[in-house]
């Protein structure tokens, strides 16, 4: 798409009807481009002007006052209107020298008619030709966004697009990626592409969370830098925009832009899927870690890439498991698809990532940055902008829920270090921390064996009345986890079941008749919450959330 759309005032002054016309003032306005012609005669009637509108007068409304032409002329120069044309007659003769001194101040162009003109003739001739302007733009802003599809099924598309790009916007256009090196079409100098790229950096928000939309960065008076990110997902991938001299980023060149941009984020998705499904040995590699399949380490090491003797960096592997509620479930994303940009922030974190998804969760092993201190900060970051994507792409209603594992040196460990994560994830609500290392007492179920030790553990404290619940439809298990969770206060325990106090004491009683031991004994008591935890993680079970209310009948509201 060129400029043909745009009239300027340049344009206007050479049109039949300004034959007789002089610019007399503003010179250096001429660029200016015109979206619409006003008649008016007094100042107060300037407030109804939205900007870029070229004003007609004949003077009738100031005359040759000084206070009411000056008070008129920066009313329109206040009002983002680009010109002022003035047909000398009767009411104003002649421009005064303070109206041209104000208007060649402020770049505003002043014209003056020495032969009477009709405006009427003129407002129908300017009309008529941005309506066909704009129409015309409207559809070559079509036939470019057909082109951009052709050019986007093309190999080597980000460059081929930004040339496109460039072609129809006729100025400075460039692709700024956060991972890798910048594109500047048409070429720049050495010298000039690493200054305008640091100033990128330093100018461009780089954080997910704090990218909107498009934006404009003087670079001088004249000339301007024009951006708008590529996001996917929620994550940030790159910035495309361009760079004006003395021409406003209007909404023409503002749409070419948007056309462009979303091109180009197919073309990356496209990319990321590309690249994921070349991944297979990595993913056969954690098929086999996750069922905790024994390897050798130099095996793991060569499917992983990470060639030589040295020492392996240190890693961590991490579980991070979706839930999205019944009004999500028709999101048309489907999880694995996310792979992509987790891949891309964790890389720009410092790690490098090896992640695989099945169903709803996704397994990672990263091997941490060596020349970070500090990795736990980066964990954190790295999981808070996880939570975030997979809450932008499938849902502000999604759970997500993290494990980490302690950090490893030995690959041919990653297995064990995978049920650590495990073991973190499931516990994660009760230790209000998703790191292994900080469960305290639940890591100790994690080296119990099942059979029989745990299974008698658990038997002996809380059989009967499990068993009790089982065959009655009753939950008096988790009436105990809510109690013991909430220091034995029956107020706290009746509001968070939602239930009145007097059926609560109904269900303790039962309780107390079918325990083996006085839950309110100290000893006792942990062994209870010991139990009920590890028959909660042995079955995937949630004894803390509360009940659905509907399954109630002595429900209440919550208050």
């Amino acid at each position: 798409m060129t400029n043909e759309w745009r009239l300027t005032v340049a344009d206007v002054v050479k049109r039949p009807l300004f034959q007789h016309a002089e610019v007399v003032a503003g010179s250096r306005g001429l660029s200016r481009s015109v979206r619409w012609v006003h008649v008016l005669e007094a100042a107060h009637t300037v407030q109804y002007l939205n900007g870029d509108e070229l004003i007609l007068s004949t003077g009738l409304g100031f005359g040759e006052a000084k206070e009411k032409r000056l008070a008129y002329l920066s009313e329109l120069i206040s009002r983002k209107a680009v010109g002022l044309c003035i047909e000398l007659g009767d009411y104003i003769p002649q421009v005064p020298q303070d109206m041209l001194e104000l208007a060649d101040h402020h770049d505003f162009p002043l014209i003056v008619f020495h032969k009477p003109v009709r405006f009427v003739d003129i407002t129908l001739d300017l009309h008529e030709h941005l309506i066909n302007r704009q129409m015309q733009a409207l559809r070559n802003l079509e036939t470019y966004s057909r082109s951009l599809q052709q050019l986007s099924l093309q190999t080597q598309g980000i460059p081929k697009l930004l040339q496109h790009f460039q072609a129809s916007v006729h100025t400075q256009v460039f692709f700024f990626p956060l991972d890798g090196n910048p594109l500047y079409v048409p070429p720049l100098p050495q010298v000039v592409q690493s200054e305008l790229s640091g100033l990128m950096r330093t100018a461009l928000p780089q954080g997910d969370d704090s990218v909107s939309s498009s934006g404009i960065i003087a670079l001088s008076d004249k000339k301007k830098l024009v951006y708008q990110p590529i996001i996917v997902m929620g994550h940030l991938l790159a910035y495309v925009g361009l760079i004006l001299y003395d021409r406003e980023a209007d909404e023409y060149l503002l749409l070419t832009l948007d056309y462009t941009v979303s091109s180009m984020a197919q073309i990356l998705m496209r990319k990321m899927f590309a690249e994921e499904q070349m991944l297979a040995a990595e993913n056969r590699l954690f098929d086999d870690l996750i069922a905790n399949r024994p390897l050798p380490e130099e095996q793991i090491r060569s499917l992983l890439g990470l060639s030589g003797k040295n020492k392996t960096p240190t890693y961590y592997t991490l579980l991070l498991s979706l839930h999205r509620s019944t009004e999500d479930l028709s999101s048309p994303l489907a999880p694995h698809e996310l792979t992509g940009v987790f891949r891309s922030l964790l890389t720009r974190l410092g790690f490098r990532p090896f992640i695989r998804c099945k169903g709803n969760r996704f397994y990672l092993l990263l091997i941490a940055p060596t020349h970070q201190t500090d990795i736990r900060r980066t964990l954190d970051k790295a999981m808070s902008e996880m939570k975030r994507m997979c809450r932008h792409a499938m849902g502000p209603d999604t759970e997500v829920l993290f494990g980490v594992s302690r950090p490893g040196e030995r690959l041919s460990e990653a297995g064990r270090h995978l049920a650590e994560s495990e073991q973190a994830l499931i516990f994660q609500q009760d230790a209000h921390s998703p790191y292994f290392a900080e469960l305290g007492l639940f890591r100790l179920l994690f080296h119990v064996p099942q059979e029989p030790v745990l299974t008698h553990f658990i038997d002996d404290y809380l059989g009967p009345l499990l068993r009790y619940d089982a065959e009655n439809g009753t939950q008096l298990a988790q009436t105990l986890r809510v109690y013991l969770d909430h220091n034995l206060s029956k107020q706290e325990t009746a509001d968070h079941l939602f239930i009145h106090r007097q059926t609560l004491y109904h269900r303790l009683e039962k309780i107390q008749e079918h325990l083996p031991v006085d839950f309110t004994h100290p000893n006792e008591r942990l062994c209870l919450e010991i139990a009920l935890r590890a028959h909660e993680w042995k079955h995937g079970l949630k004894y803390h959330t509360p009940p659905n209310k509907a399954q109630d009948k002595t429900a209440r509201p919550p208050r």
